[in-house]
């Protein structure tokens, strides 16, 4: 069983040709190529589309509230002749009328908090596929010939053993 590579012709004669073996035992390595391509490397970087600001702030109105308020007083009247009345030791003078408060409503102003509305913030990711096109480029050997000078060597690896 040989090694020999399937698209390279064998010898016609089972004997390796003595000038084929010949040249393939002379043979120089004059250099050597390397072919390069380039790859895709495809990074995800971050970046801020933009931002919010999310702020609670308190917005004060005036509002006038009607209250309706009792005043009870007391209304004194002296009459002429009927003696002497006296208010906290001052005598009152007839024909004239006093009025002393009795009772008397001031309003009181008091403030409850009531829940307005509730608000919801939240925040959804969402993934979606991008494609990105790319050009890539690779490094090919291209030997031209115009002599036509190029013919198929056949070699027999076990010959060169």
């Amino acid at each position: 069983m040989t090694n020999q590579d399937p698209t390279i012709q064998p010898p016609l004669s089972g004997e390796p040709d003595a000038a084929v073996l010949a040249q393939a035992q002379s043979r120089t390595e004059l250099g050597r190529l390397t072919l390069h391509e380039e790859r895709a490397n495809v990074e995800v970087v971050r970046g801020g589309a933009g931002s919010v600001s999310v702020l609670r702030r308190v917005v004060e109105r005036e509002e006038l509230v009607p209250v309706q308020l009792v005043r009870e007083t007391l209304e004194i009247t002296v009459q002429d002749g009927q003696g002497l009345v006296t208010l906290n030791g001052e005598a009152l003078e007839p024909g004239r009328t006093y009025e002393v408060l009795v009772r008397e409503e001031r309003a009181e102003v008091t403030k409850q908090v009531y829940a307005l509305s509730d608000v919801v913030l939240s925040k959804q990711s969402r993934t979606v596929t991008h494609q990105e096109t790319v050009t890539l480029r690779r490094e090919t050997l291209d030997v031209r010939d115009p002599h036509g000078l190029t013919r198929e060597l056949a070699i027999v690896d076990e010959d060169l053993r």
